[in-house]
């Protein structure tokens, strides 16, 4: 397993699905080559988040710095009742220990005829590395926002924006509207990416941050 640091001071030159954007988005990649086993993508993980980590702690003080998991579920129960009983955070805690992330919220959408919950949590930086996994599983399912903003709202204001922007067709995070969106309002933004024997972790973020 080999794992390294690439920094893009202008993203949209590196992917082509930020190719038509106007604003100034940098990334800070972290990028694992070569993990060819399941384990080692678990180690990959808990490595990227000790290395964002650090990064972030040489950019910013990291007791200024807020983060916030962004999430959403779609009814899996063959009941409607169920699902509106259940919500969100009630789905995910049946299979993940989610102690730590606070000031919870979830709303009910649709798309279509289709419901979903979208929700969002704040956390410490202690929770990272949970939260990395958990985007490394499931990146159209969860995204990490990070703001050095410390007004008592901003749960409510993050979400209220992610609202606005709302889901795909398919019911997932719209990844690319989040980071154009989201940057441009001092948030980065934090998603993987991977393919066959690679996985990243991509920070994106404003040169402003």
């Amino acid at each position: 397993m080999k794992v390294y640091i690439e920094e893009h001071e202008d993203a949209t030159h590196v992917y082509p699905w930020l190719s038509n954007t106007k604003s100034a988005i940098r990334c800070l990649c972290i990028v694992g080559e070569m993990l060819l086993f399941p384990e080692e993508i678990v180690q990959f993980k808990q490595k990227s988040s000790e290395m964002l980590r650090n990064e972030l702690g040489q950019r910013h003080e990291l007791d200024a710095l807020r983060f916030y998991l962004v999430t959403r579920v779609g009814n899996d129960f063959q009941s409607r009742r169920i699902f509106d009983y259940y919500k969100l955070w009630r789905v995910l805690e049946r299979e993940e220990e989610l102690r730590g992330f606070t000031s919870r919220m979830e709303v009910l959408v649709h798309i279509g005829e289709a419901p979903y919950y979208v929700g969002i949590a704040e956390f410490g930086i202690e929770q990272l590395p949970k939260a990395i996994a958990l985007v490394g599983d499931d990146p159209s399912m969860y995204g990490i926002f990070c703001t050095e903003n410390d007004e008592s709202s901003h749960c409510q204001k993050l979400l209220d924006q992610v609202l606005e922007i709302g889901l795909t067709e398919d019911g997932d995070l719209p990844i690319f509207e989040m980071v154009t969106t989201l940057t441009a309002k001092g948030y980065a933004v934090c998603t993987w990416g991977s393919s066959s024997e690679e996985q990243e972790l991509q920070y994106f973020y404003s040169p402003q941050f």
